[in-house]
C-alpha cells in the first residue's frame, strides 16, 4: 500500500463507517464545563485550624488527600468518579488542615518582581488562587497519568539519557502526528493521550510533562518568529541539553550511533550541534532550509511548558502532603526554593551557560489550551463528541430477555455504556500492553451483532468506531512490546480495512509498519516503503534519513 493510493484531503466522517450522520454524545473524558474556583471557607478558630496537616497528625487530613487522589486516578476519573467530589475534598483539606486561610499560598512581595519578568498577569493570577479548581483536578489526574507513562517508558533503562530517549519514543508513538495544525482541536493533554493524536507542540507538551515526572527539566526551542516545523525539545541532563524533534518524532542524531540500530538511540546535544552544524544539515537533508539550523538555534527562544498551577504554592503544599505511595510530581519551582536554584536558573547555568543569553519565556499555550478545551462549542464540540463516542463502548444487552417483533427480528433492553475502550486505552498508556491487547481483541469482536437483532443506530456506530480504534491501538501495543512481525501484520490489517477512514491515523500506521518491518529484519520491504512514498511536508526529512540508515544496515549485513 502506498500513500499515493490514499486521498490526503479525505476528512474523517462518520458516514465512512456507517453511511449515516448523528449528533455525538459527550463522553466524560473530561467534562467541558467552565471551571469556577470553590469559595474560600473561613477557617475555624482553635489550634487545629491553624496547624498544618503534617503537624496535626489528624487522620481526617490524610483521608481528604488520599480519597481525592484516588478519585482523580486516570483509571477512575470520568469512568467511575466525577471531578467535583475530589476537588471539594481538596478544598476541605485547605482550610481544615492546609493553613490556606491563615497562611495563603500566594506569591510574596519579594517573589513578585522575579515572576513578573516571565509570567503574564493571567498566569500570576492562577498561581495565586487559594482554593483548588476543576482545572487543578484535571492537572492532578494528568500528572498521575504522566507518571504511569513515565514508569512504563523507562523500564530497564540505566541512565537519564536512555530514559529521556525511551520516554520520547513512547510519547511520540502514542500520539500520532497531526501534521496540519489547522486541523487541531482544542483538547486537553489527557484527550491527546486517549485519542492518540497531537500537533508537534501538543506532543512536545506531553513529553515535557512526562519528563517532569522524572524530575528532569525539558524546554521547547523555537525561533523568535515562529515558523512551521522549526521546533525542538531540549532535555537538560547533567551539563548537556539533548535535542529531540517532536515533528518527526525522532531525536536529533549524535554523530556516533550503534551501527545496527533501526532507530536513533543516541541524541545529539546542543553543544554537539554548535560544534558540528552538519549534524542538522545531514539529518534534515534537502529540507534543511525549512528546519532549524545550528546558527538559528543560537538565537532561539527557550520556552518553559506547563500550566500555571504547576508553579504555584498550593501545588507545592499539596505535593508535600502526599503519602509515600503517591510518587507523582505536582510542582516545579521556577525561582530558588529551599536550596534548589529553580528551573530558570537551571536553564541559565547548564553547560557552562550555553543558554545564558537566550530569551526565556513561560508559555501561555498550556493555559490557553485548557481554557479552550473547557469552553469548546459549536462544530468543534460536535467533532470532539464524535471522537469520544467509541470510548463509551461497548453497550451491553441481555440476549435472554429478547422480545420477538414482526418480521422475525428481536428487540432487547440495552444497558448503560461500559466505557471499556476508555479503560483499556488508559491501561495501555499506563504500561500494561498485554492486558490492553487482549481487551482490544474482544472490542473488535463486539462490533458484530446477531443479524436478527434490532440495534439502535448510534449503538451500532459506537461499536464500529470502537473496533477501528481497537485495531490501531492493538497494533501499537504489539509495536511497543517489540513484537515487530506481529505489529507489522496488524498495522497492515488495519490499513487494509480502515485506510480511508482517518488520514492522520493512516499515516501513523504506515510509518510504524515500516519501522516494524525494519526491526523484524524485512529491511528491503521497509526501504521500499520509505523510498517510494511521498510523506506530508511535516515528515519529509524522516523518510530519506531512515532510508539511508536502513540501506547502510542492509549493506553491512550482506557483507558479513
Amino acid at each position: 500500500m502506498t500513500l499515493a493510493n490514499i486521498p490526503r484531503t479525505l476528512k474523517f466522517t462518520l458516514s465512512v463507517l456507517l453511511g449515516v450522520c448523528f449528533v455525538g454524545l459527550l463522553l466524560a473524558i473530561p467534562s467541558c464545563k467552565k471551571p469556577a474556583a470553590p469559595p474560600a471557607k473561613k477557617a475555624k478558630s482553635g489550634a487545629k485550624s491553624q496547624t498544618s496537616e503534617s503537624e496535626s497528625g489528624d487522620p481526617d487530613c490524610h483521608s481528604y488527600i488520599d480519597n481525592a487522589m484516588s478519585m482523580l486516578e486516570p483509571e477512575r476519573l470520568g469512568i467511575s468518579s466525577d471531578l467535583d467530589s475530589p476537588v471539594g475534598l481538596l478544598n476541605q483539606w485547605t482550610f481544615q488542615c492546609g493553613n490556606f486561610d491563615s497562611k495563603p499560598p500566594v506569591l510574596t512581595d519579594s517573589q513578585k518582581p522575579f515572576f513578573k519578568k516571565y509570567l503574564s498577569e493571567a498566569q500570576l493570577a492562577k498561581m495565586d488562587l487559594t482554593r483548588f479548581t476543576r482545572l487543578d483536578g484535571k492537572f492532578i489526574r494528568d500528572s498521575q497519568l504522566f507518571n504511569g507513562m513515565m514508569k512504563a517508558a523507562i523500564e530497564g533503562k540505566s541512565n537519564d539519557r536512555e530514559r529521556a530517549t525511551s520516554a520520547f519514543y513512547y510519547c511520540m508513538n502514542n500520539l500520532a502526528l497531526v501534521p496540519n495544525e489547522k486541523n487541531a482541536l482544542p483538547l486537553s493533554p489527557y484527550e491527546f493521550c486517549i485519542f492518540g493524536i497531537g500537533t508537534p507542540e501538543q506532543r512536545a507538551w506531553v513529553y515535557i510533562s512526562v519528563m517532569r515526572q522524572l524530575r528532569i527539566d525539558a524546554v521547547l526551542l523555537r525561533p523568535t518568529k515562529p515558523a512551521p516545523y522549526k521546533l525542538l525539545i531540549g532535555v537538560l541532563i547533567d551539563e548537556s541539553v539533548y535535542l529531540f524533534d517532536p515533528v518527526l518524532g525522532l531525536p536529533i542524531p549524535a554523530k556516533e550511533q550503534p551501527a545496527d540500530m533501526i532507530l536513533i538511540t543516541n541524541p545529539a546535544s546542543l553543544a554537539d550541534v554548535y560544534q558540528s552544524p552538519e549534524i542538522l544539515i545531514d539529518f534534515y537533508g534537502e529540507e534543511a532550509k525549512n528546519r532549524f539550523s545550528a546558527e538559528e538555534l543560537k538565537s532561539a527562544e527557550v520556552v518553559i511548558m506547563g500550566r500555571s498551577s504547576e508553579w504555584s504554592a498550593r501545588m507545592r503544599r499539596l505535593e508535600d502532603s502526599l503519602s509515600r505511595k503517591q510518587t507523582f510530581v505536582l510542582f516545579r519551582n521556577l525561582d530558588p526554593f529551599e536550596g534548589d536554584p529553580g528551573f530558570i536558573s537551571h536553564i541559565q547555568t547548564i553547560g557552562k551557560g550555553i543558554l545564558k543569553e537566550a530569551t526565556i519565556k513561560v508559555s501561555e499555550f498550556p493555559d490557553a489550551q485548557m481554557n479552550a478545551s473547557e469552553a469548546v462549542a459549536g462544530e468543534q464540540a460536535k467533532k470532539i463528541s464524535e471522537m469520544k463516542l467509541p470510548f463509551r463502548a461497548p453497550v451491553p444487552f441481555d440476549v435472554n430477555a429478547r422480545v420477538e417483533k414482526p418480521g422475525g427480528l428481536f428487540e432487547v433492553k440495552w444497558g448503560a455504556p461500559t466505557k471499556k475502550l476508555l479503560k483499556t486505552r488508559t491501561t495501555q498508556l499506563m504500561g500494561n500492553q498485554q492486558a490492553a491487547i487482549q481487551s482490544y481483541v474482544t472490542t473488535r469482536l463486539e462490533a458484530a451483532f446477531p443479524s436478527d437483532l434490532i440495534v439502535p443506530q448510534e449503538t451500532r456506530l459506537m461499536h464500529l468506531m470502537a473496533a477501528q480504534q481497537a485495531a490501531y491501538f492493538l497494533s501499537l501495543g504489539q509495536y511497543i512490546l517489540g513484537e515487530d512481525a506481529s505489529a507489522a501484520r496488524s498495522f497492515n490489517d488495519y490499513l487494509r480495512i480502515y485506510a480511508r477512514v482517518d488520514p492522520d491515523r493512516t499515516l501513523a500506521a504506515m510509518y510504524l509498519m515500516a519501522i516494524s518491518d525494519a526491526k523484524a529484519g524485512k529491511l528491503s520491504s521497509a526501504i521500499l516503503f520509505v523510498a517510494e512514498n511521498k510523506p506530508p511536508e511535516a515528515l519529509k526529512p524522516a523518510f530519506p534519513y531512515l532510508e539511508k540508515r536502513w540501506r547502510a544496515i542492509r549493506e553491512k549485513a550482506s557483507t558479513k
